[in-house]
C-alpha cells in the first residue's frame, strides 16, 4: 500500500495511469449512448481534477516535511543560508550596477521597438543629426511609426523676471517625442503638432522629479509661466514619474519644444542649419518594417541627401542601431567593466553554493538510515530527490530573501559614486523590481548547482549497509573526493578574487603617486553660460572681457585664465579635425579628438608645459592667421618623426581653413587619471570664440576662500546670469583621480573578502568531518604509540595539500584572466611578482590556520573513548 501511494506522488506515474483511464474510456465511448458519453467526460474530468489535487497535495507535503527536517537543523540553515545570502546578494548589487550601466531598457511602452537613428561620418560614428537632415528622413520613410529627435541644454529658469534663474537641464524635443514614445502625461497635456512652429508660442512641460521637488507635486502649476533664458514659457504637462528621458546618466528637469531653440540659444538659426549635426534621433520601428528593411531604406535616403547637399552631407552614412548597440558604441569600456566585475561576483556566487554543496555531501551521512528506511519500504529514488531538493529551494529562497538586504547595502555604497558637477547625473543604481528578479533567478540557479548532485548521491545509497547499525550507505571515499574537489576549486576561485584585489590595489597605489600634469593647488573654477541670457556674441566677448578684467583686481588673485572645458572636468568638448599630410582609412576623412577654446593665459595659469614652440599670446586675434597648439600625443600619432611645428590643421572639413600648429603641449589626463595617452588641440578663444566658458582664477592663499567675491562680481555684471560648477580644482582632481576608484576597489576587495571567508569555511568543514570520519583511526594511532605532534602533522598535511591543489589550479586560472581584467580596467597591469607571492602565502597560511582546530582537536582524542564510541 505504500509504495503505490509513493508511486502516486511521482508525475509519470500519474501521467501512466491517467493515460490508461483516457485509453479506458474512449473504448467505452464507442460503444456508449450520447448521454453516456456526456458521463464518462464528466466521469475523466473529475478523475483529472483528483490526479491534479494529488500532485498538488505531493507538493505541499514535500514542503511540510522539509521545513520540519530543516527546523531541526538551524546550525546548517543558518550556515547555508548566511553563505547563498553573501553569494547572491553581491550578484544582485552588481548586476543592480550593470543594470544602469548598460542593460536596462528605455523607460518607454515596448522599448525595444525603439532604435537609434543616426547620419554620421565613418570616423565619428557617435555624432548627432542637423534639423533638417532630421526632417528630410523623418516625412520620408516608411519603416518608422514616428522618429524623435531631442538635444539636451542648459536653462535659466525662474518664475518671474525680478527672480535670478538657477540653472536647469533642458531638453530640446521634437513636437511628437512624448507620443511616438508612447508616454502620457502624469498633468495636462504634451506637444501638439502646431507648436513645432517656431513662430508659436512657447510652453514646456516639467518632468516629474522637477515638479515634485520645487513645486511640491502642485497639479495647479499646468498654465502658469516660467521664465526660460529670458523667455516666457507655458506649462502645459508634467511627465510620468516612469519617464526618466532617454539618456542613461542625465536626467533633465524641463522638456521644451525644438521650435523653441534658436529662442533659447540666441545664436544662429540651428533649425535652418545643416551643418549643426547636435541632435540624437530615435525612431519606433512599424509594425510591419524590420530594422534591415530600415537600414536600407535611410541608407538610400542618407545618399540622396548626399547628392542634394554634398558640402555638409558628404561622406555620411546612415545607421540603425539598437539601445544596447548605442550605449556600447557611446561608452565601450563599460562593457569590460561590466563583464569583468559580473564574472568576479559570479565567482563569489560559486564558492558560496559550493559551500553548501559541501554541507549536504556531510548531511547525507547523517541521513542514510533515513533514506535506506524510505527506499526499503518503496519510495523511488526520483521521489526522494524530489523532497531532497524542495529542502534545497526552501534553502536557497532563504538565501535569496536575505541576500536582497544584502544588496540593498551594496546597492546604497554604490550609491554614492557621484559626478563633480552641478549637472544632475544619475548612475540609477536601485533596488528595484529587476534586481528582485534577478536575486530570485540567481536563488533558483544556485539551488540546482548546490542541490541536485548532493541529491542524487544521497540516493544513491546501498540499503543492506545502511540499515545495519553504523552502517555507511554511501562511500565515504567517493563523498569525501566530492567535498575534496569543491574546497579546492573554492580555493581557486578565492585565489582569483584576491589576486584581482591586490591587482586593484597596486593599480591605485600607483594611480596616488600620479603627478598631475597641470596645477591643482591654489585655483577655484567657475562656470558661466550667457546665452541662457541672450548676449549677442559682441555682448557674450565683452562680458567675459570685463569678468576677467574685475576679477584680477580683486585682493588674493595671482593670474586668471579662461577654459572651453579644464582636465577632468566631467563634461569634456571634442573636435573634429584633419591633420595636414595624415592618411586616414577609406571612407574617412576626420577624426574626433579631445580639444577646445582657451585664452592666452591658460597654460601659466594651469602649469601646462609647453614642450616645443610657443603659447598663445595677445597677437593671436581674430582676423590674423590662425594657430593652434597639439599635445605631444597628438604629434606622435599625426606626425610620427615629423616636427609637428608648423604643420596645418583644419576643422570639420579638408577644404575649411586651415590653423597653423605652433606649440606642442604635455600630453596630461582630460578625462579620468589613469587614462591612456590621448590627442588633444588647444585653439585661441580670442580666434574661436565661444558662448560657455570656464573661468580659473590661481589665488595667493586659500583658492575658495575667493568664492562669494567670483560671485558677486558675476552678479555685479548681471544679476540674472546663472553660476554653476564653482569649486576648487583640488577638489575636482581628488574625487577624479580617487573617488571612483576608490569605490571599484572597496568592491573587488570585498569580493575577494567574501571569497576567502566563504573558501576558508569550506575548508575548516571538510577537516572537520574528515575528522570525525577517522575518530576510530586516530584513536588506534594513539594507542599504539603515536604522538600527538604526529596527529597534528597528519591532519595538517590534508589541509594543506588541499590548499596547494587550490593555488595550483587557481593560479593557471589568474594566468588565462588577468589579462582579460587589465585590459578593462585603465591602469591595471597584468603582472606584478607581489600579488603572486603575497596571496599564496596568505592562502597556505590562513588554510593552515583552518585545518589546525580540527587537527588539535583531532590530536587530544582520549583513544580510549575514541574505541569505545566507534
Amino acid at each position: 500500500m505504500i509504495w503505490r501511494k509513493l508511486k502516486l506522488l511521482w508525475p509519470p506515474q500519474r501521467r501512466a495511469q491517467e493515460r490508461e483511464m483516457r485509453e479506458e474510456l474512449e473504448s467505452l465511448a464507442g460503444m456508449a449512448t450520447r448521454g453516456e458519453l456526456g458521463n464518462l467526460t464528466l466521469a475523466a474530468e473529475n478523475a483529472r481534477q483528483t490526479w491534479s489535487w494529488t500532485w498538488l497535495d505531493g507538493i505541499l507535503a514535500d514542503f511540510r516535511y522539509a521545513f520540519r527536517a530543516l527546523r531541526n537543523q538551524p546550525g546548517f540553515v543558518a550556515v547555508a543560508v548566511i553563505s547563498l545570502a553573501l553569494g547572491i546578494g553581491a550578484n544582485s548589487a552588481v548586476f543592480s550596477f550593470a543594470d544602469a550601466l548598460l542593460l536596462r531598457p528605455l523607460p518607454v511602452s515596448s522599448p525595444s521597438e525603439v532604435l537609434t537613428v543616426s547620419n554620421a561620418t565613418p570616423g565619428n560614428p557617435g555624432e548627432g543629426m542637423s534639423y533638417p537632415d532630421y526632417l528630410d528622413l523623418r516625412e520620408k520613410n516608411h519603416s518608422f511609426a514616428g522618429l524623435v529627435a531631442y538635444r539636451l541644454i542648459p536653462l535659466g529658469a525662474s518664475s518671474t523676471t525680478s527672480e535670478p534663474p538657477q540653472m536647469r537641464l533642458g531638453i530640446l524635443v521634437s513636437d511628437n517625442y512624448f507620443g511616438a514614445l508612447g508616454v502620457a502625461p502624469a498633468y495636462g497635456r504634451t506637444f501638439l503638432p502646431e507648436e513645432a512652429n517656431a513662430n508659436g508660442n512657447p510652453v514646456a512641460i516639467f518632468a516629474y522629479d522637477y515638479w515634485k521637488n520645487q513645486y511640491q507635486s502642485d497639479a495647479s502649476v499646468v498654465g502658469r509661466s516660467l521664465r526660460l533664458n529670458g523667455v516666457a514659457f507655458t506649462i502645459i504637462g508634467v511627465a510620468p514619474v516612469s519617464f526618466t528621458g532617454l539618456d542613461r546618466f542625465v536626467r533633465p528637469s524641463i522638456y521644451v519644444p525644438l521650435s523653441t531653440w534658436r529662442r533659447l540659444d540666441g545664436a544662429d538659426d540651428p533649425l535652418e542649419n545643416r551643418a549643426r549635426h547636435e541632435l540624437t534621433v530615435k525612431g519606433r520601428l512599424h509594425p510591419d518594417a524590420s530594422r534591415e528593411s530600415a537600414q536600407a531604406e535611410l541608407s538610400t535616403l542618407a545618399q540622396n541627401l548626399e547628392a542634394a547637399y554634398p558640402k555638409t552631407n558628404h561622406n555620411r552614412r546612415a545607421a540603425v542601431r539598437t539601445e544596447m548597440e548605442t550605449r556600447i558604441l557611446q561608452t565601450p569600456r563599460q562593457v569590460g567593466l561590466i563583464t569583468t566585475m559580473m564574472g568576479l561576483v559570479g565567482l563569489v556566487l560559486i564558492i558560496a553554493c559550493s559551500n553548501v554543496a559541501s554541507l549536504l555531501l556531510a548531511r547525507a551521512r547523517a541521513r542514510s538510515r533515513e533514506i535506506a528506511v524510505r527506499l526499503a519500504i518503496g519510495a523511488s529514488r526520483l521521489r526522494l530527490v524530489r523532497q531532497l531538493m524542495t529542502e534545497s529551494l526552501i534553502v536557497a529562497l532563504l538565501g535569496g530573501a536575505v541576500g536582497v538586504l544584502v544588496a540593498y547595502g551594496g546597492i546604497a555604497f554604490l550609491g554614492t559614486l557621484n559626478v563633480p558637477s552641478d549637472i544632475p547625473f544619475v548612475l540609477g543604481v536601485q533596488l528595484d523590481t529587476r534586481v528582485m528578479l534577478f536575486s530570485l533567478l540567481a536563488a533558483l540557479a544556485s539551488c540546482l548547482f548546490f542541490g541536485l548532485a548532493p541529491a542524487f548521491q544521497t540516493v544513491r545509497a546501498d540499503l543492506v549497509p545502511a540499515l545495519k547499525s553504523g552502517g555507511e550507505a554511501i562511500s565515504t571515499r567517493r563523498r569525501l573526493l566530492g567535498r575534496n574537489a569543491l574546497v579546492v576549486g573554492q580555493i581557486a576561485f578565492a585565489m582569483v578574487l584576491l589576486v584581482a584585489t591586490g591587482m586593484f590595489l597596486d593599480a591605485f597605489r600607483k594611480m596616488l603617486t600620479i603627478q598631475p600634469s597641470f596645477r591643482t593647488d591654489h585655483l577655484i573654477s567657475m562656470e558661466v553660460n550667457p546665452s541662457v541670457r541672450h548676449y549677442s556674441p559682441e555682448h557674450t566677448y565683452d562680458f567675459y572681457r570685463s569678468l576677467a578684467d574685475r576679477t584680477r583686481s580683486l585682493a588674493g588673485v595671482r593670474s586668471v585664465a579662461m577654459a572651453e572645458s579644464i582636465p577632468l572636468s566631467p563634461t569634456q568638448t571634442t573636435l573634429a579635425v584633419v591633420p595636414e599630410g595624415y592618411q586616414f582609412p577609406k571612407g574617412q576623412e576626420k577624426v574626433t579628438v579631445f580639444g577646445g577654446v582657451f585664452d592666452d593665459s591658460y597654460f601659466n595659469t594651469m602649469n601646462v608645459e609647453i614642450l616645443r614652440g610657443r603659447a598663445f599670446t595677445a597677437s593671436d586675434r581674430m582676423g590674423t592667421p590662425l594657430v593652434a597648439i597639439v599635445n605631444d600625443q597628438f604629434a606622435k600619432t599625426y606626425w610620427p618623426n615629423q616636427n609637428a611645428i608648423g604643420k596645418l590643421l583644419r576643422l570639420e572639413r579638408a577644404d575649411s581653413p586651415a590653423a597653423e600648429v605652433v606649440g606642442v603641449a604635455k600630453t596630461g589626463p582630460y578625462l579620468i587619471v589613469n587614462e591612456s595617452p590621448a590627442p588633444y588641440v588647444y585653439l585661441p578663444y580670442e580666434q574661436r570664440r565661444r558662448t560657455r566658458m570656464t573661468l580659473i582664477v590661481q589665488s595667493h592663499g586659500d583658492p575658495s576662500a575667493l568664492a562669494t567675491s567670483l560671485r558677486n562680481v558675476v552678479h555685479k555684471l548681471d544679476a540674472n546670469l546663472p553660476i554653476y560648477n564653482l569649486r576648487t580644482v583640488a577638489s575636482l582632481y581628488e574625487n577624479r583621480a580617487t573617488g571612483t576608484w576608490l569605490t571599484y576597489l572597496q568592491m573587488i576587495a570585498a569580493m575577494g573578502f567574501i571569497g576567502l571567508i566563504l573558501a576558508t569555511a569550506g575548508l575548516y568543514g571538510l577537516i572537520s568531518y574528515s575528522v570525525s570520519r577517522r575518530t576510530a583511526e586516530i584513536g588506534v594511532r594513539i594507542a599504539i604509540g603515536a604522538s600527538r605532534t604526529d596527529v597534528l602533522r597528519l591532519v595538517l598535511r590534508q589541509g594543506i595539500i588541499l590548499a596547494t591543489a587550490g593555488i595550483a589550479i587557481g593560479g593557471i586560472l589568474v594566468a588565462a584572466l588577468t589579462p582579460a581584467v587589465a585590459a578593462n580596467f585603465l591602469g591595471v597591469g597584468t603582472f606584478n611578482l607581489s600579488n603572486y607571492v603575497m596571496v599564496p602565502a596568505i592562502l597556505l597560511a590562513i588554510s593552515a590556520a583552518a585545518s589546525y582546530l580540527p587537527a588539535r582537536r583531532a590530536a587530544r582524542l582520549d583513544p580510549i573513548r575514541a574505541l569505545r564510541c566507534e
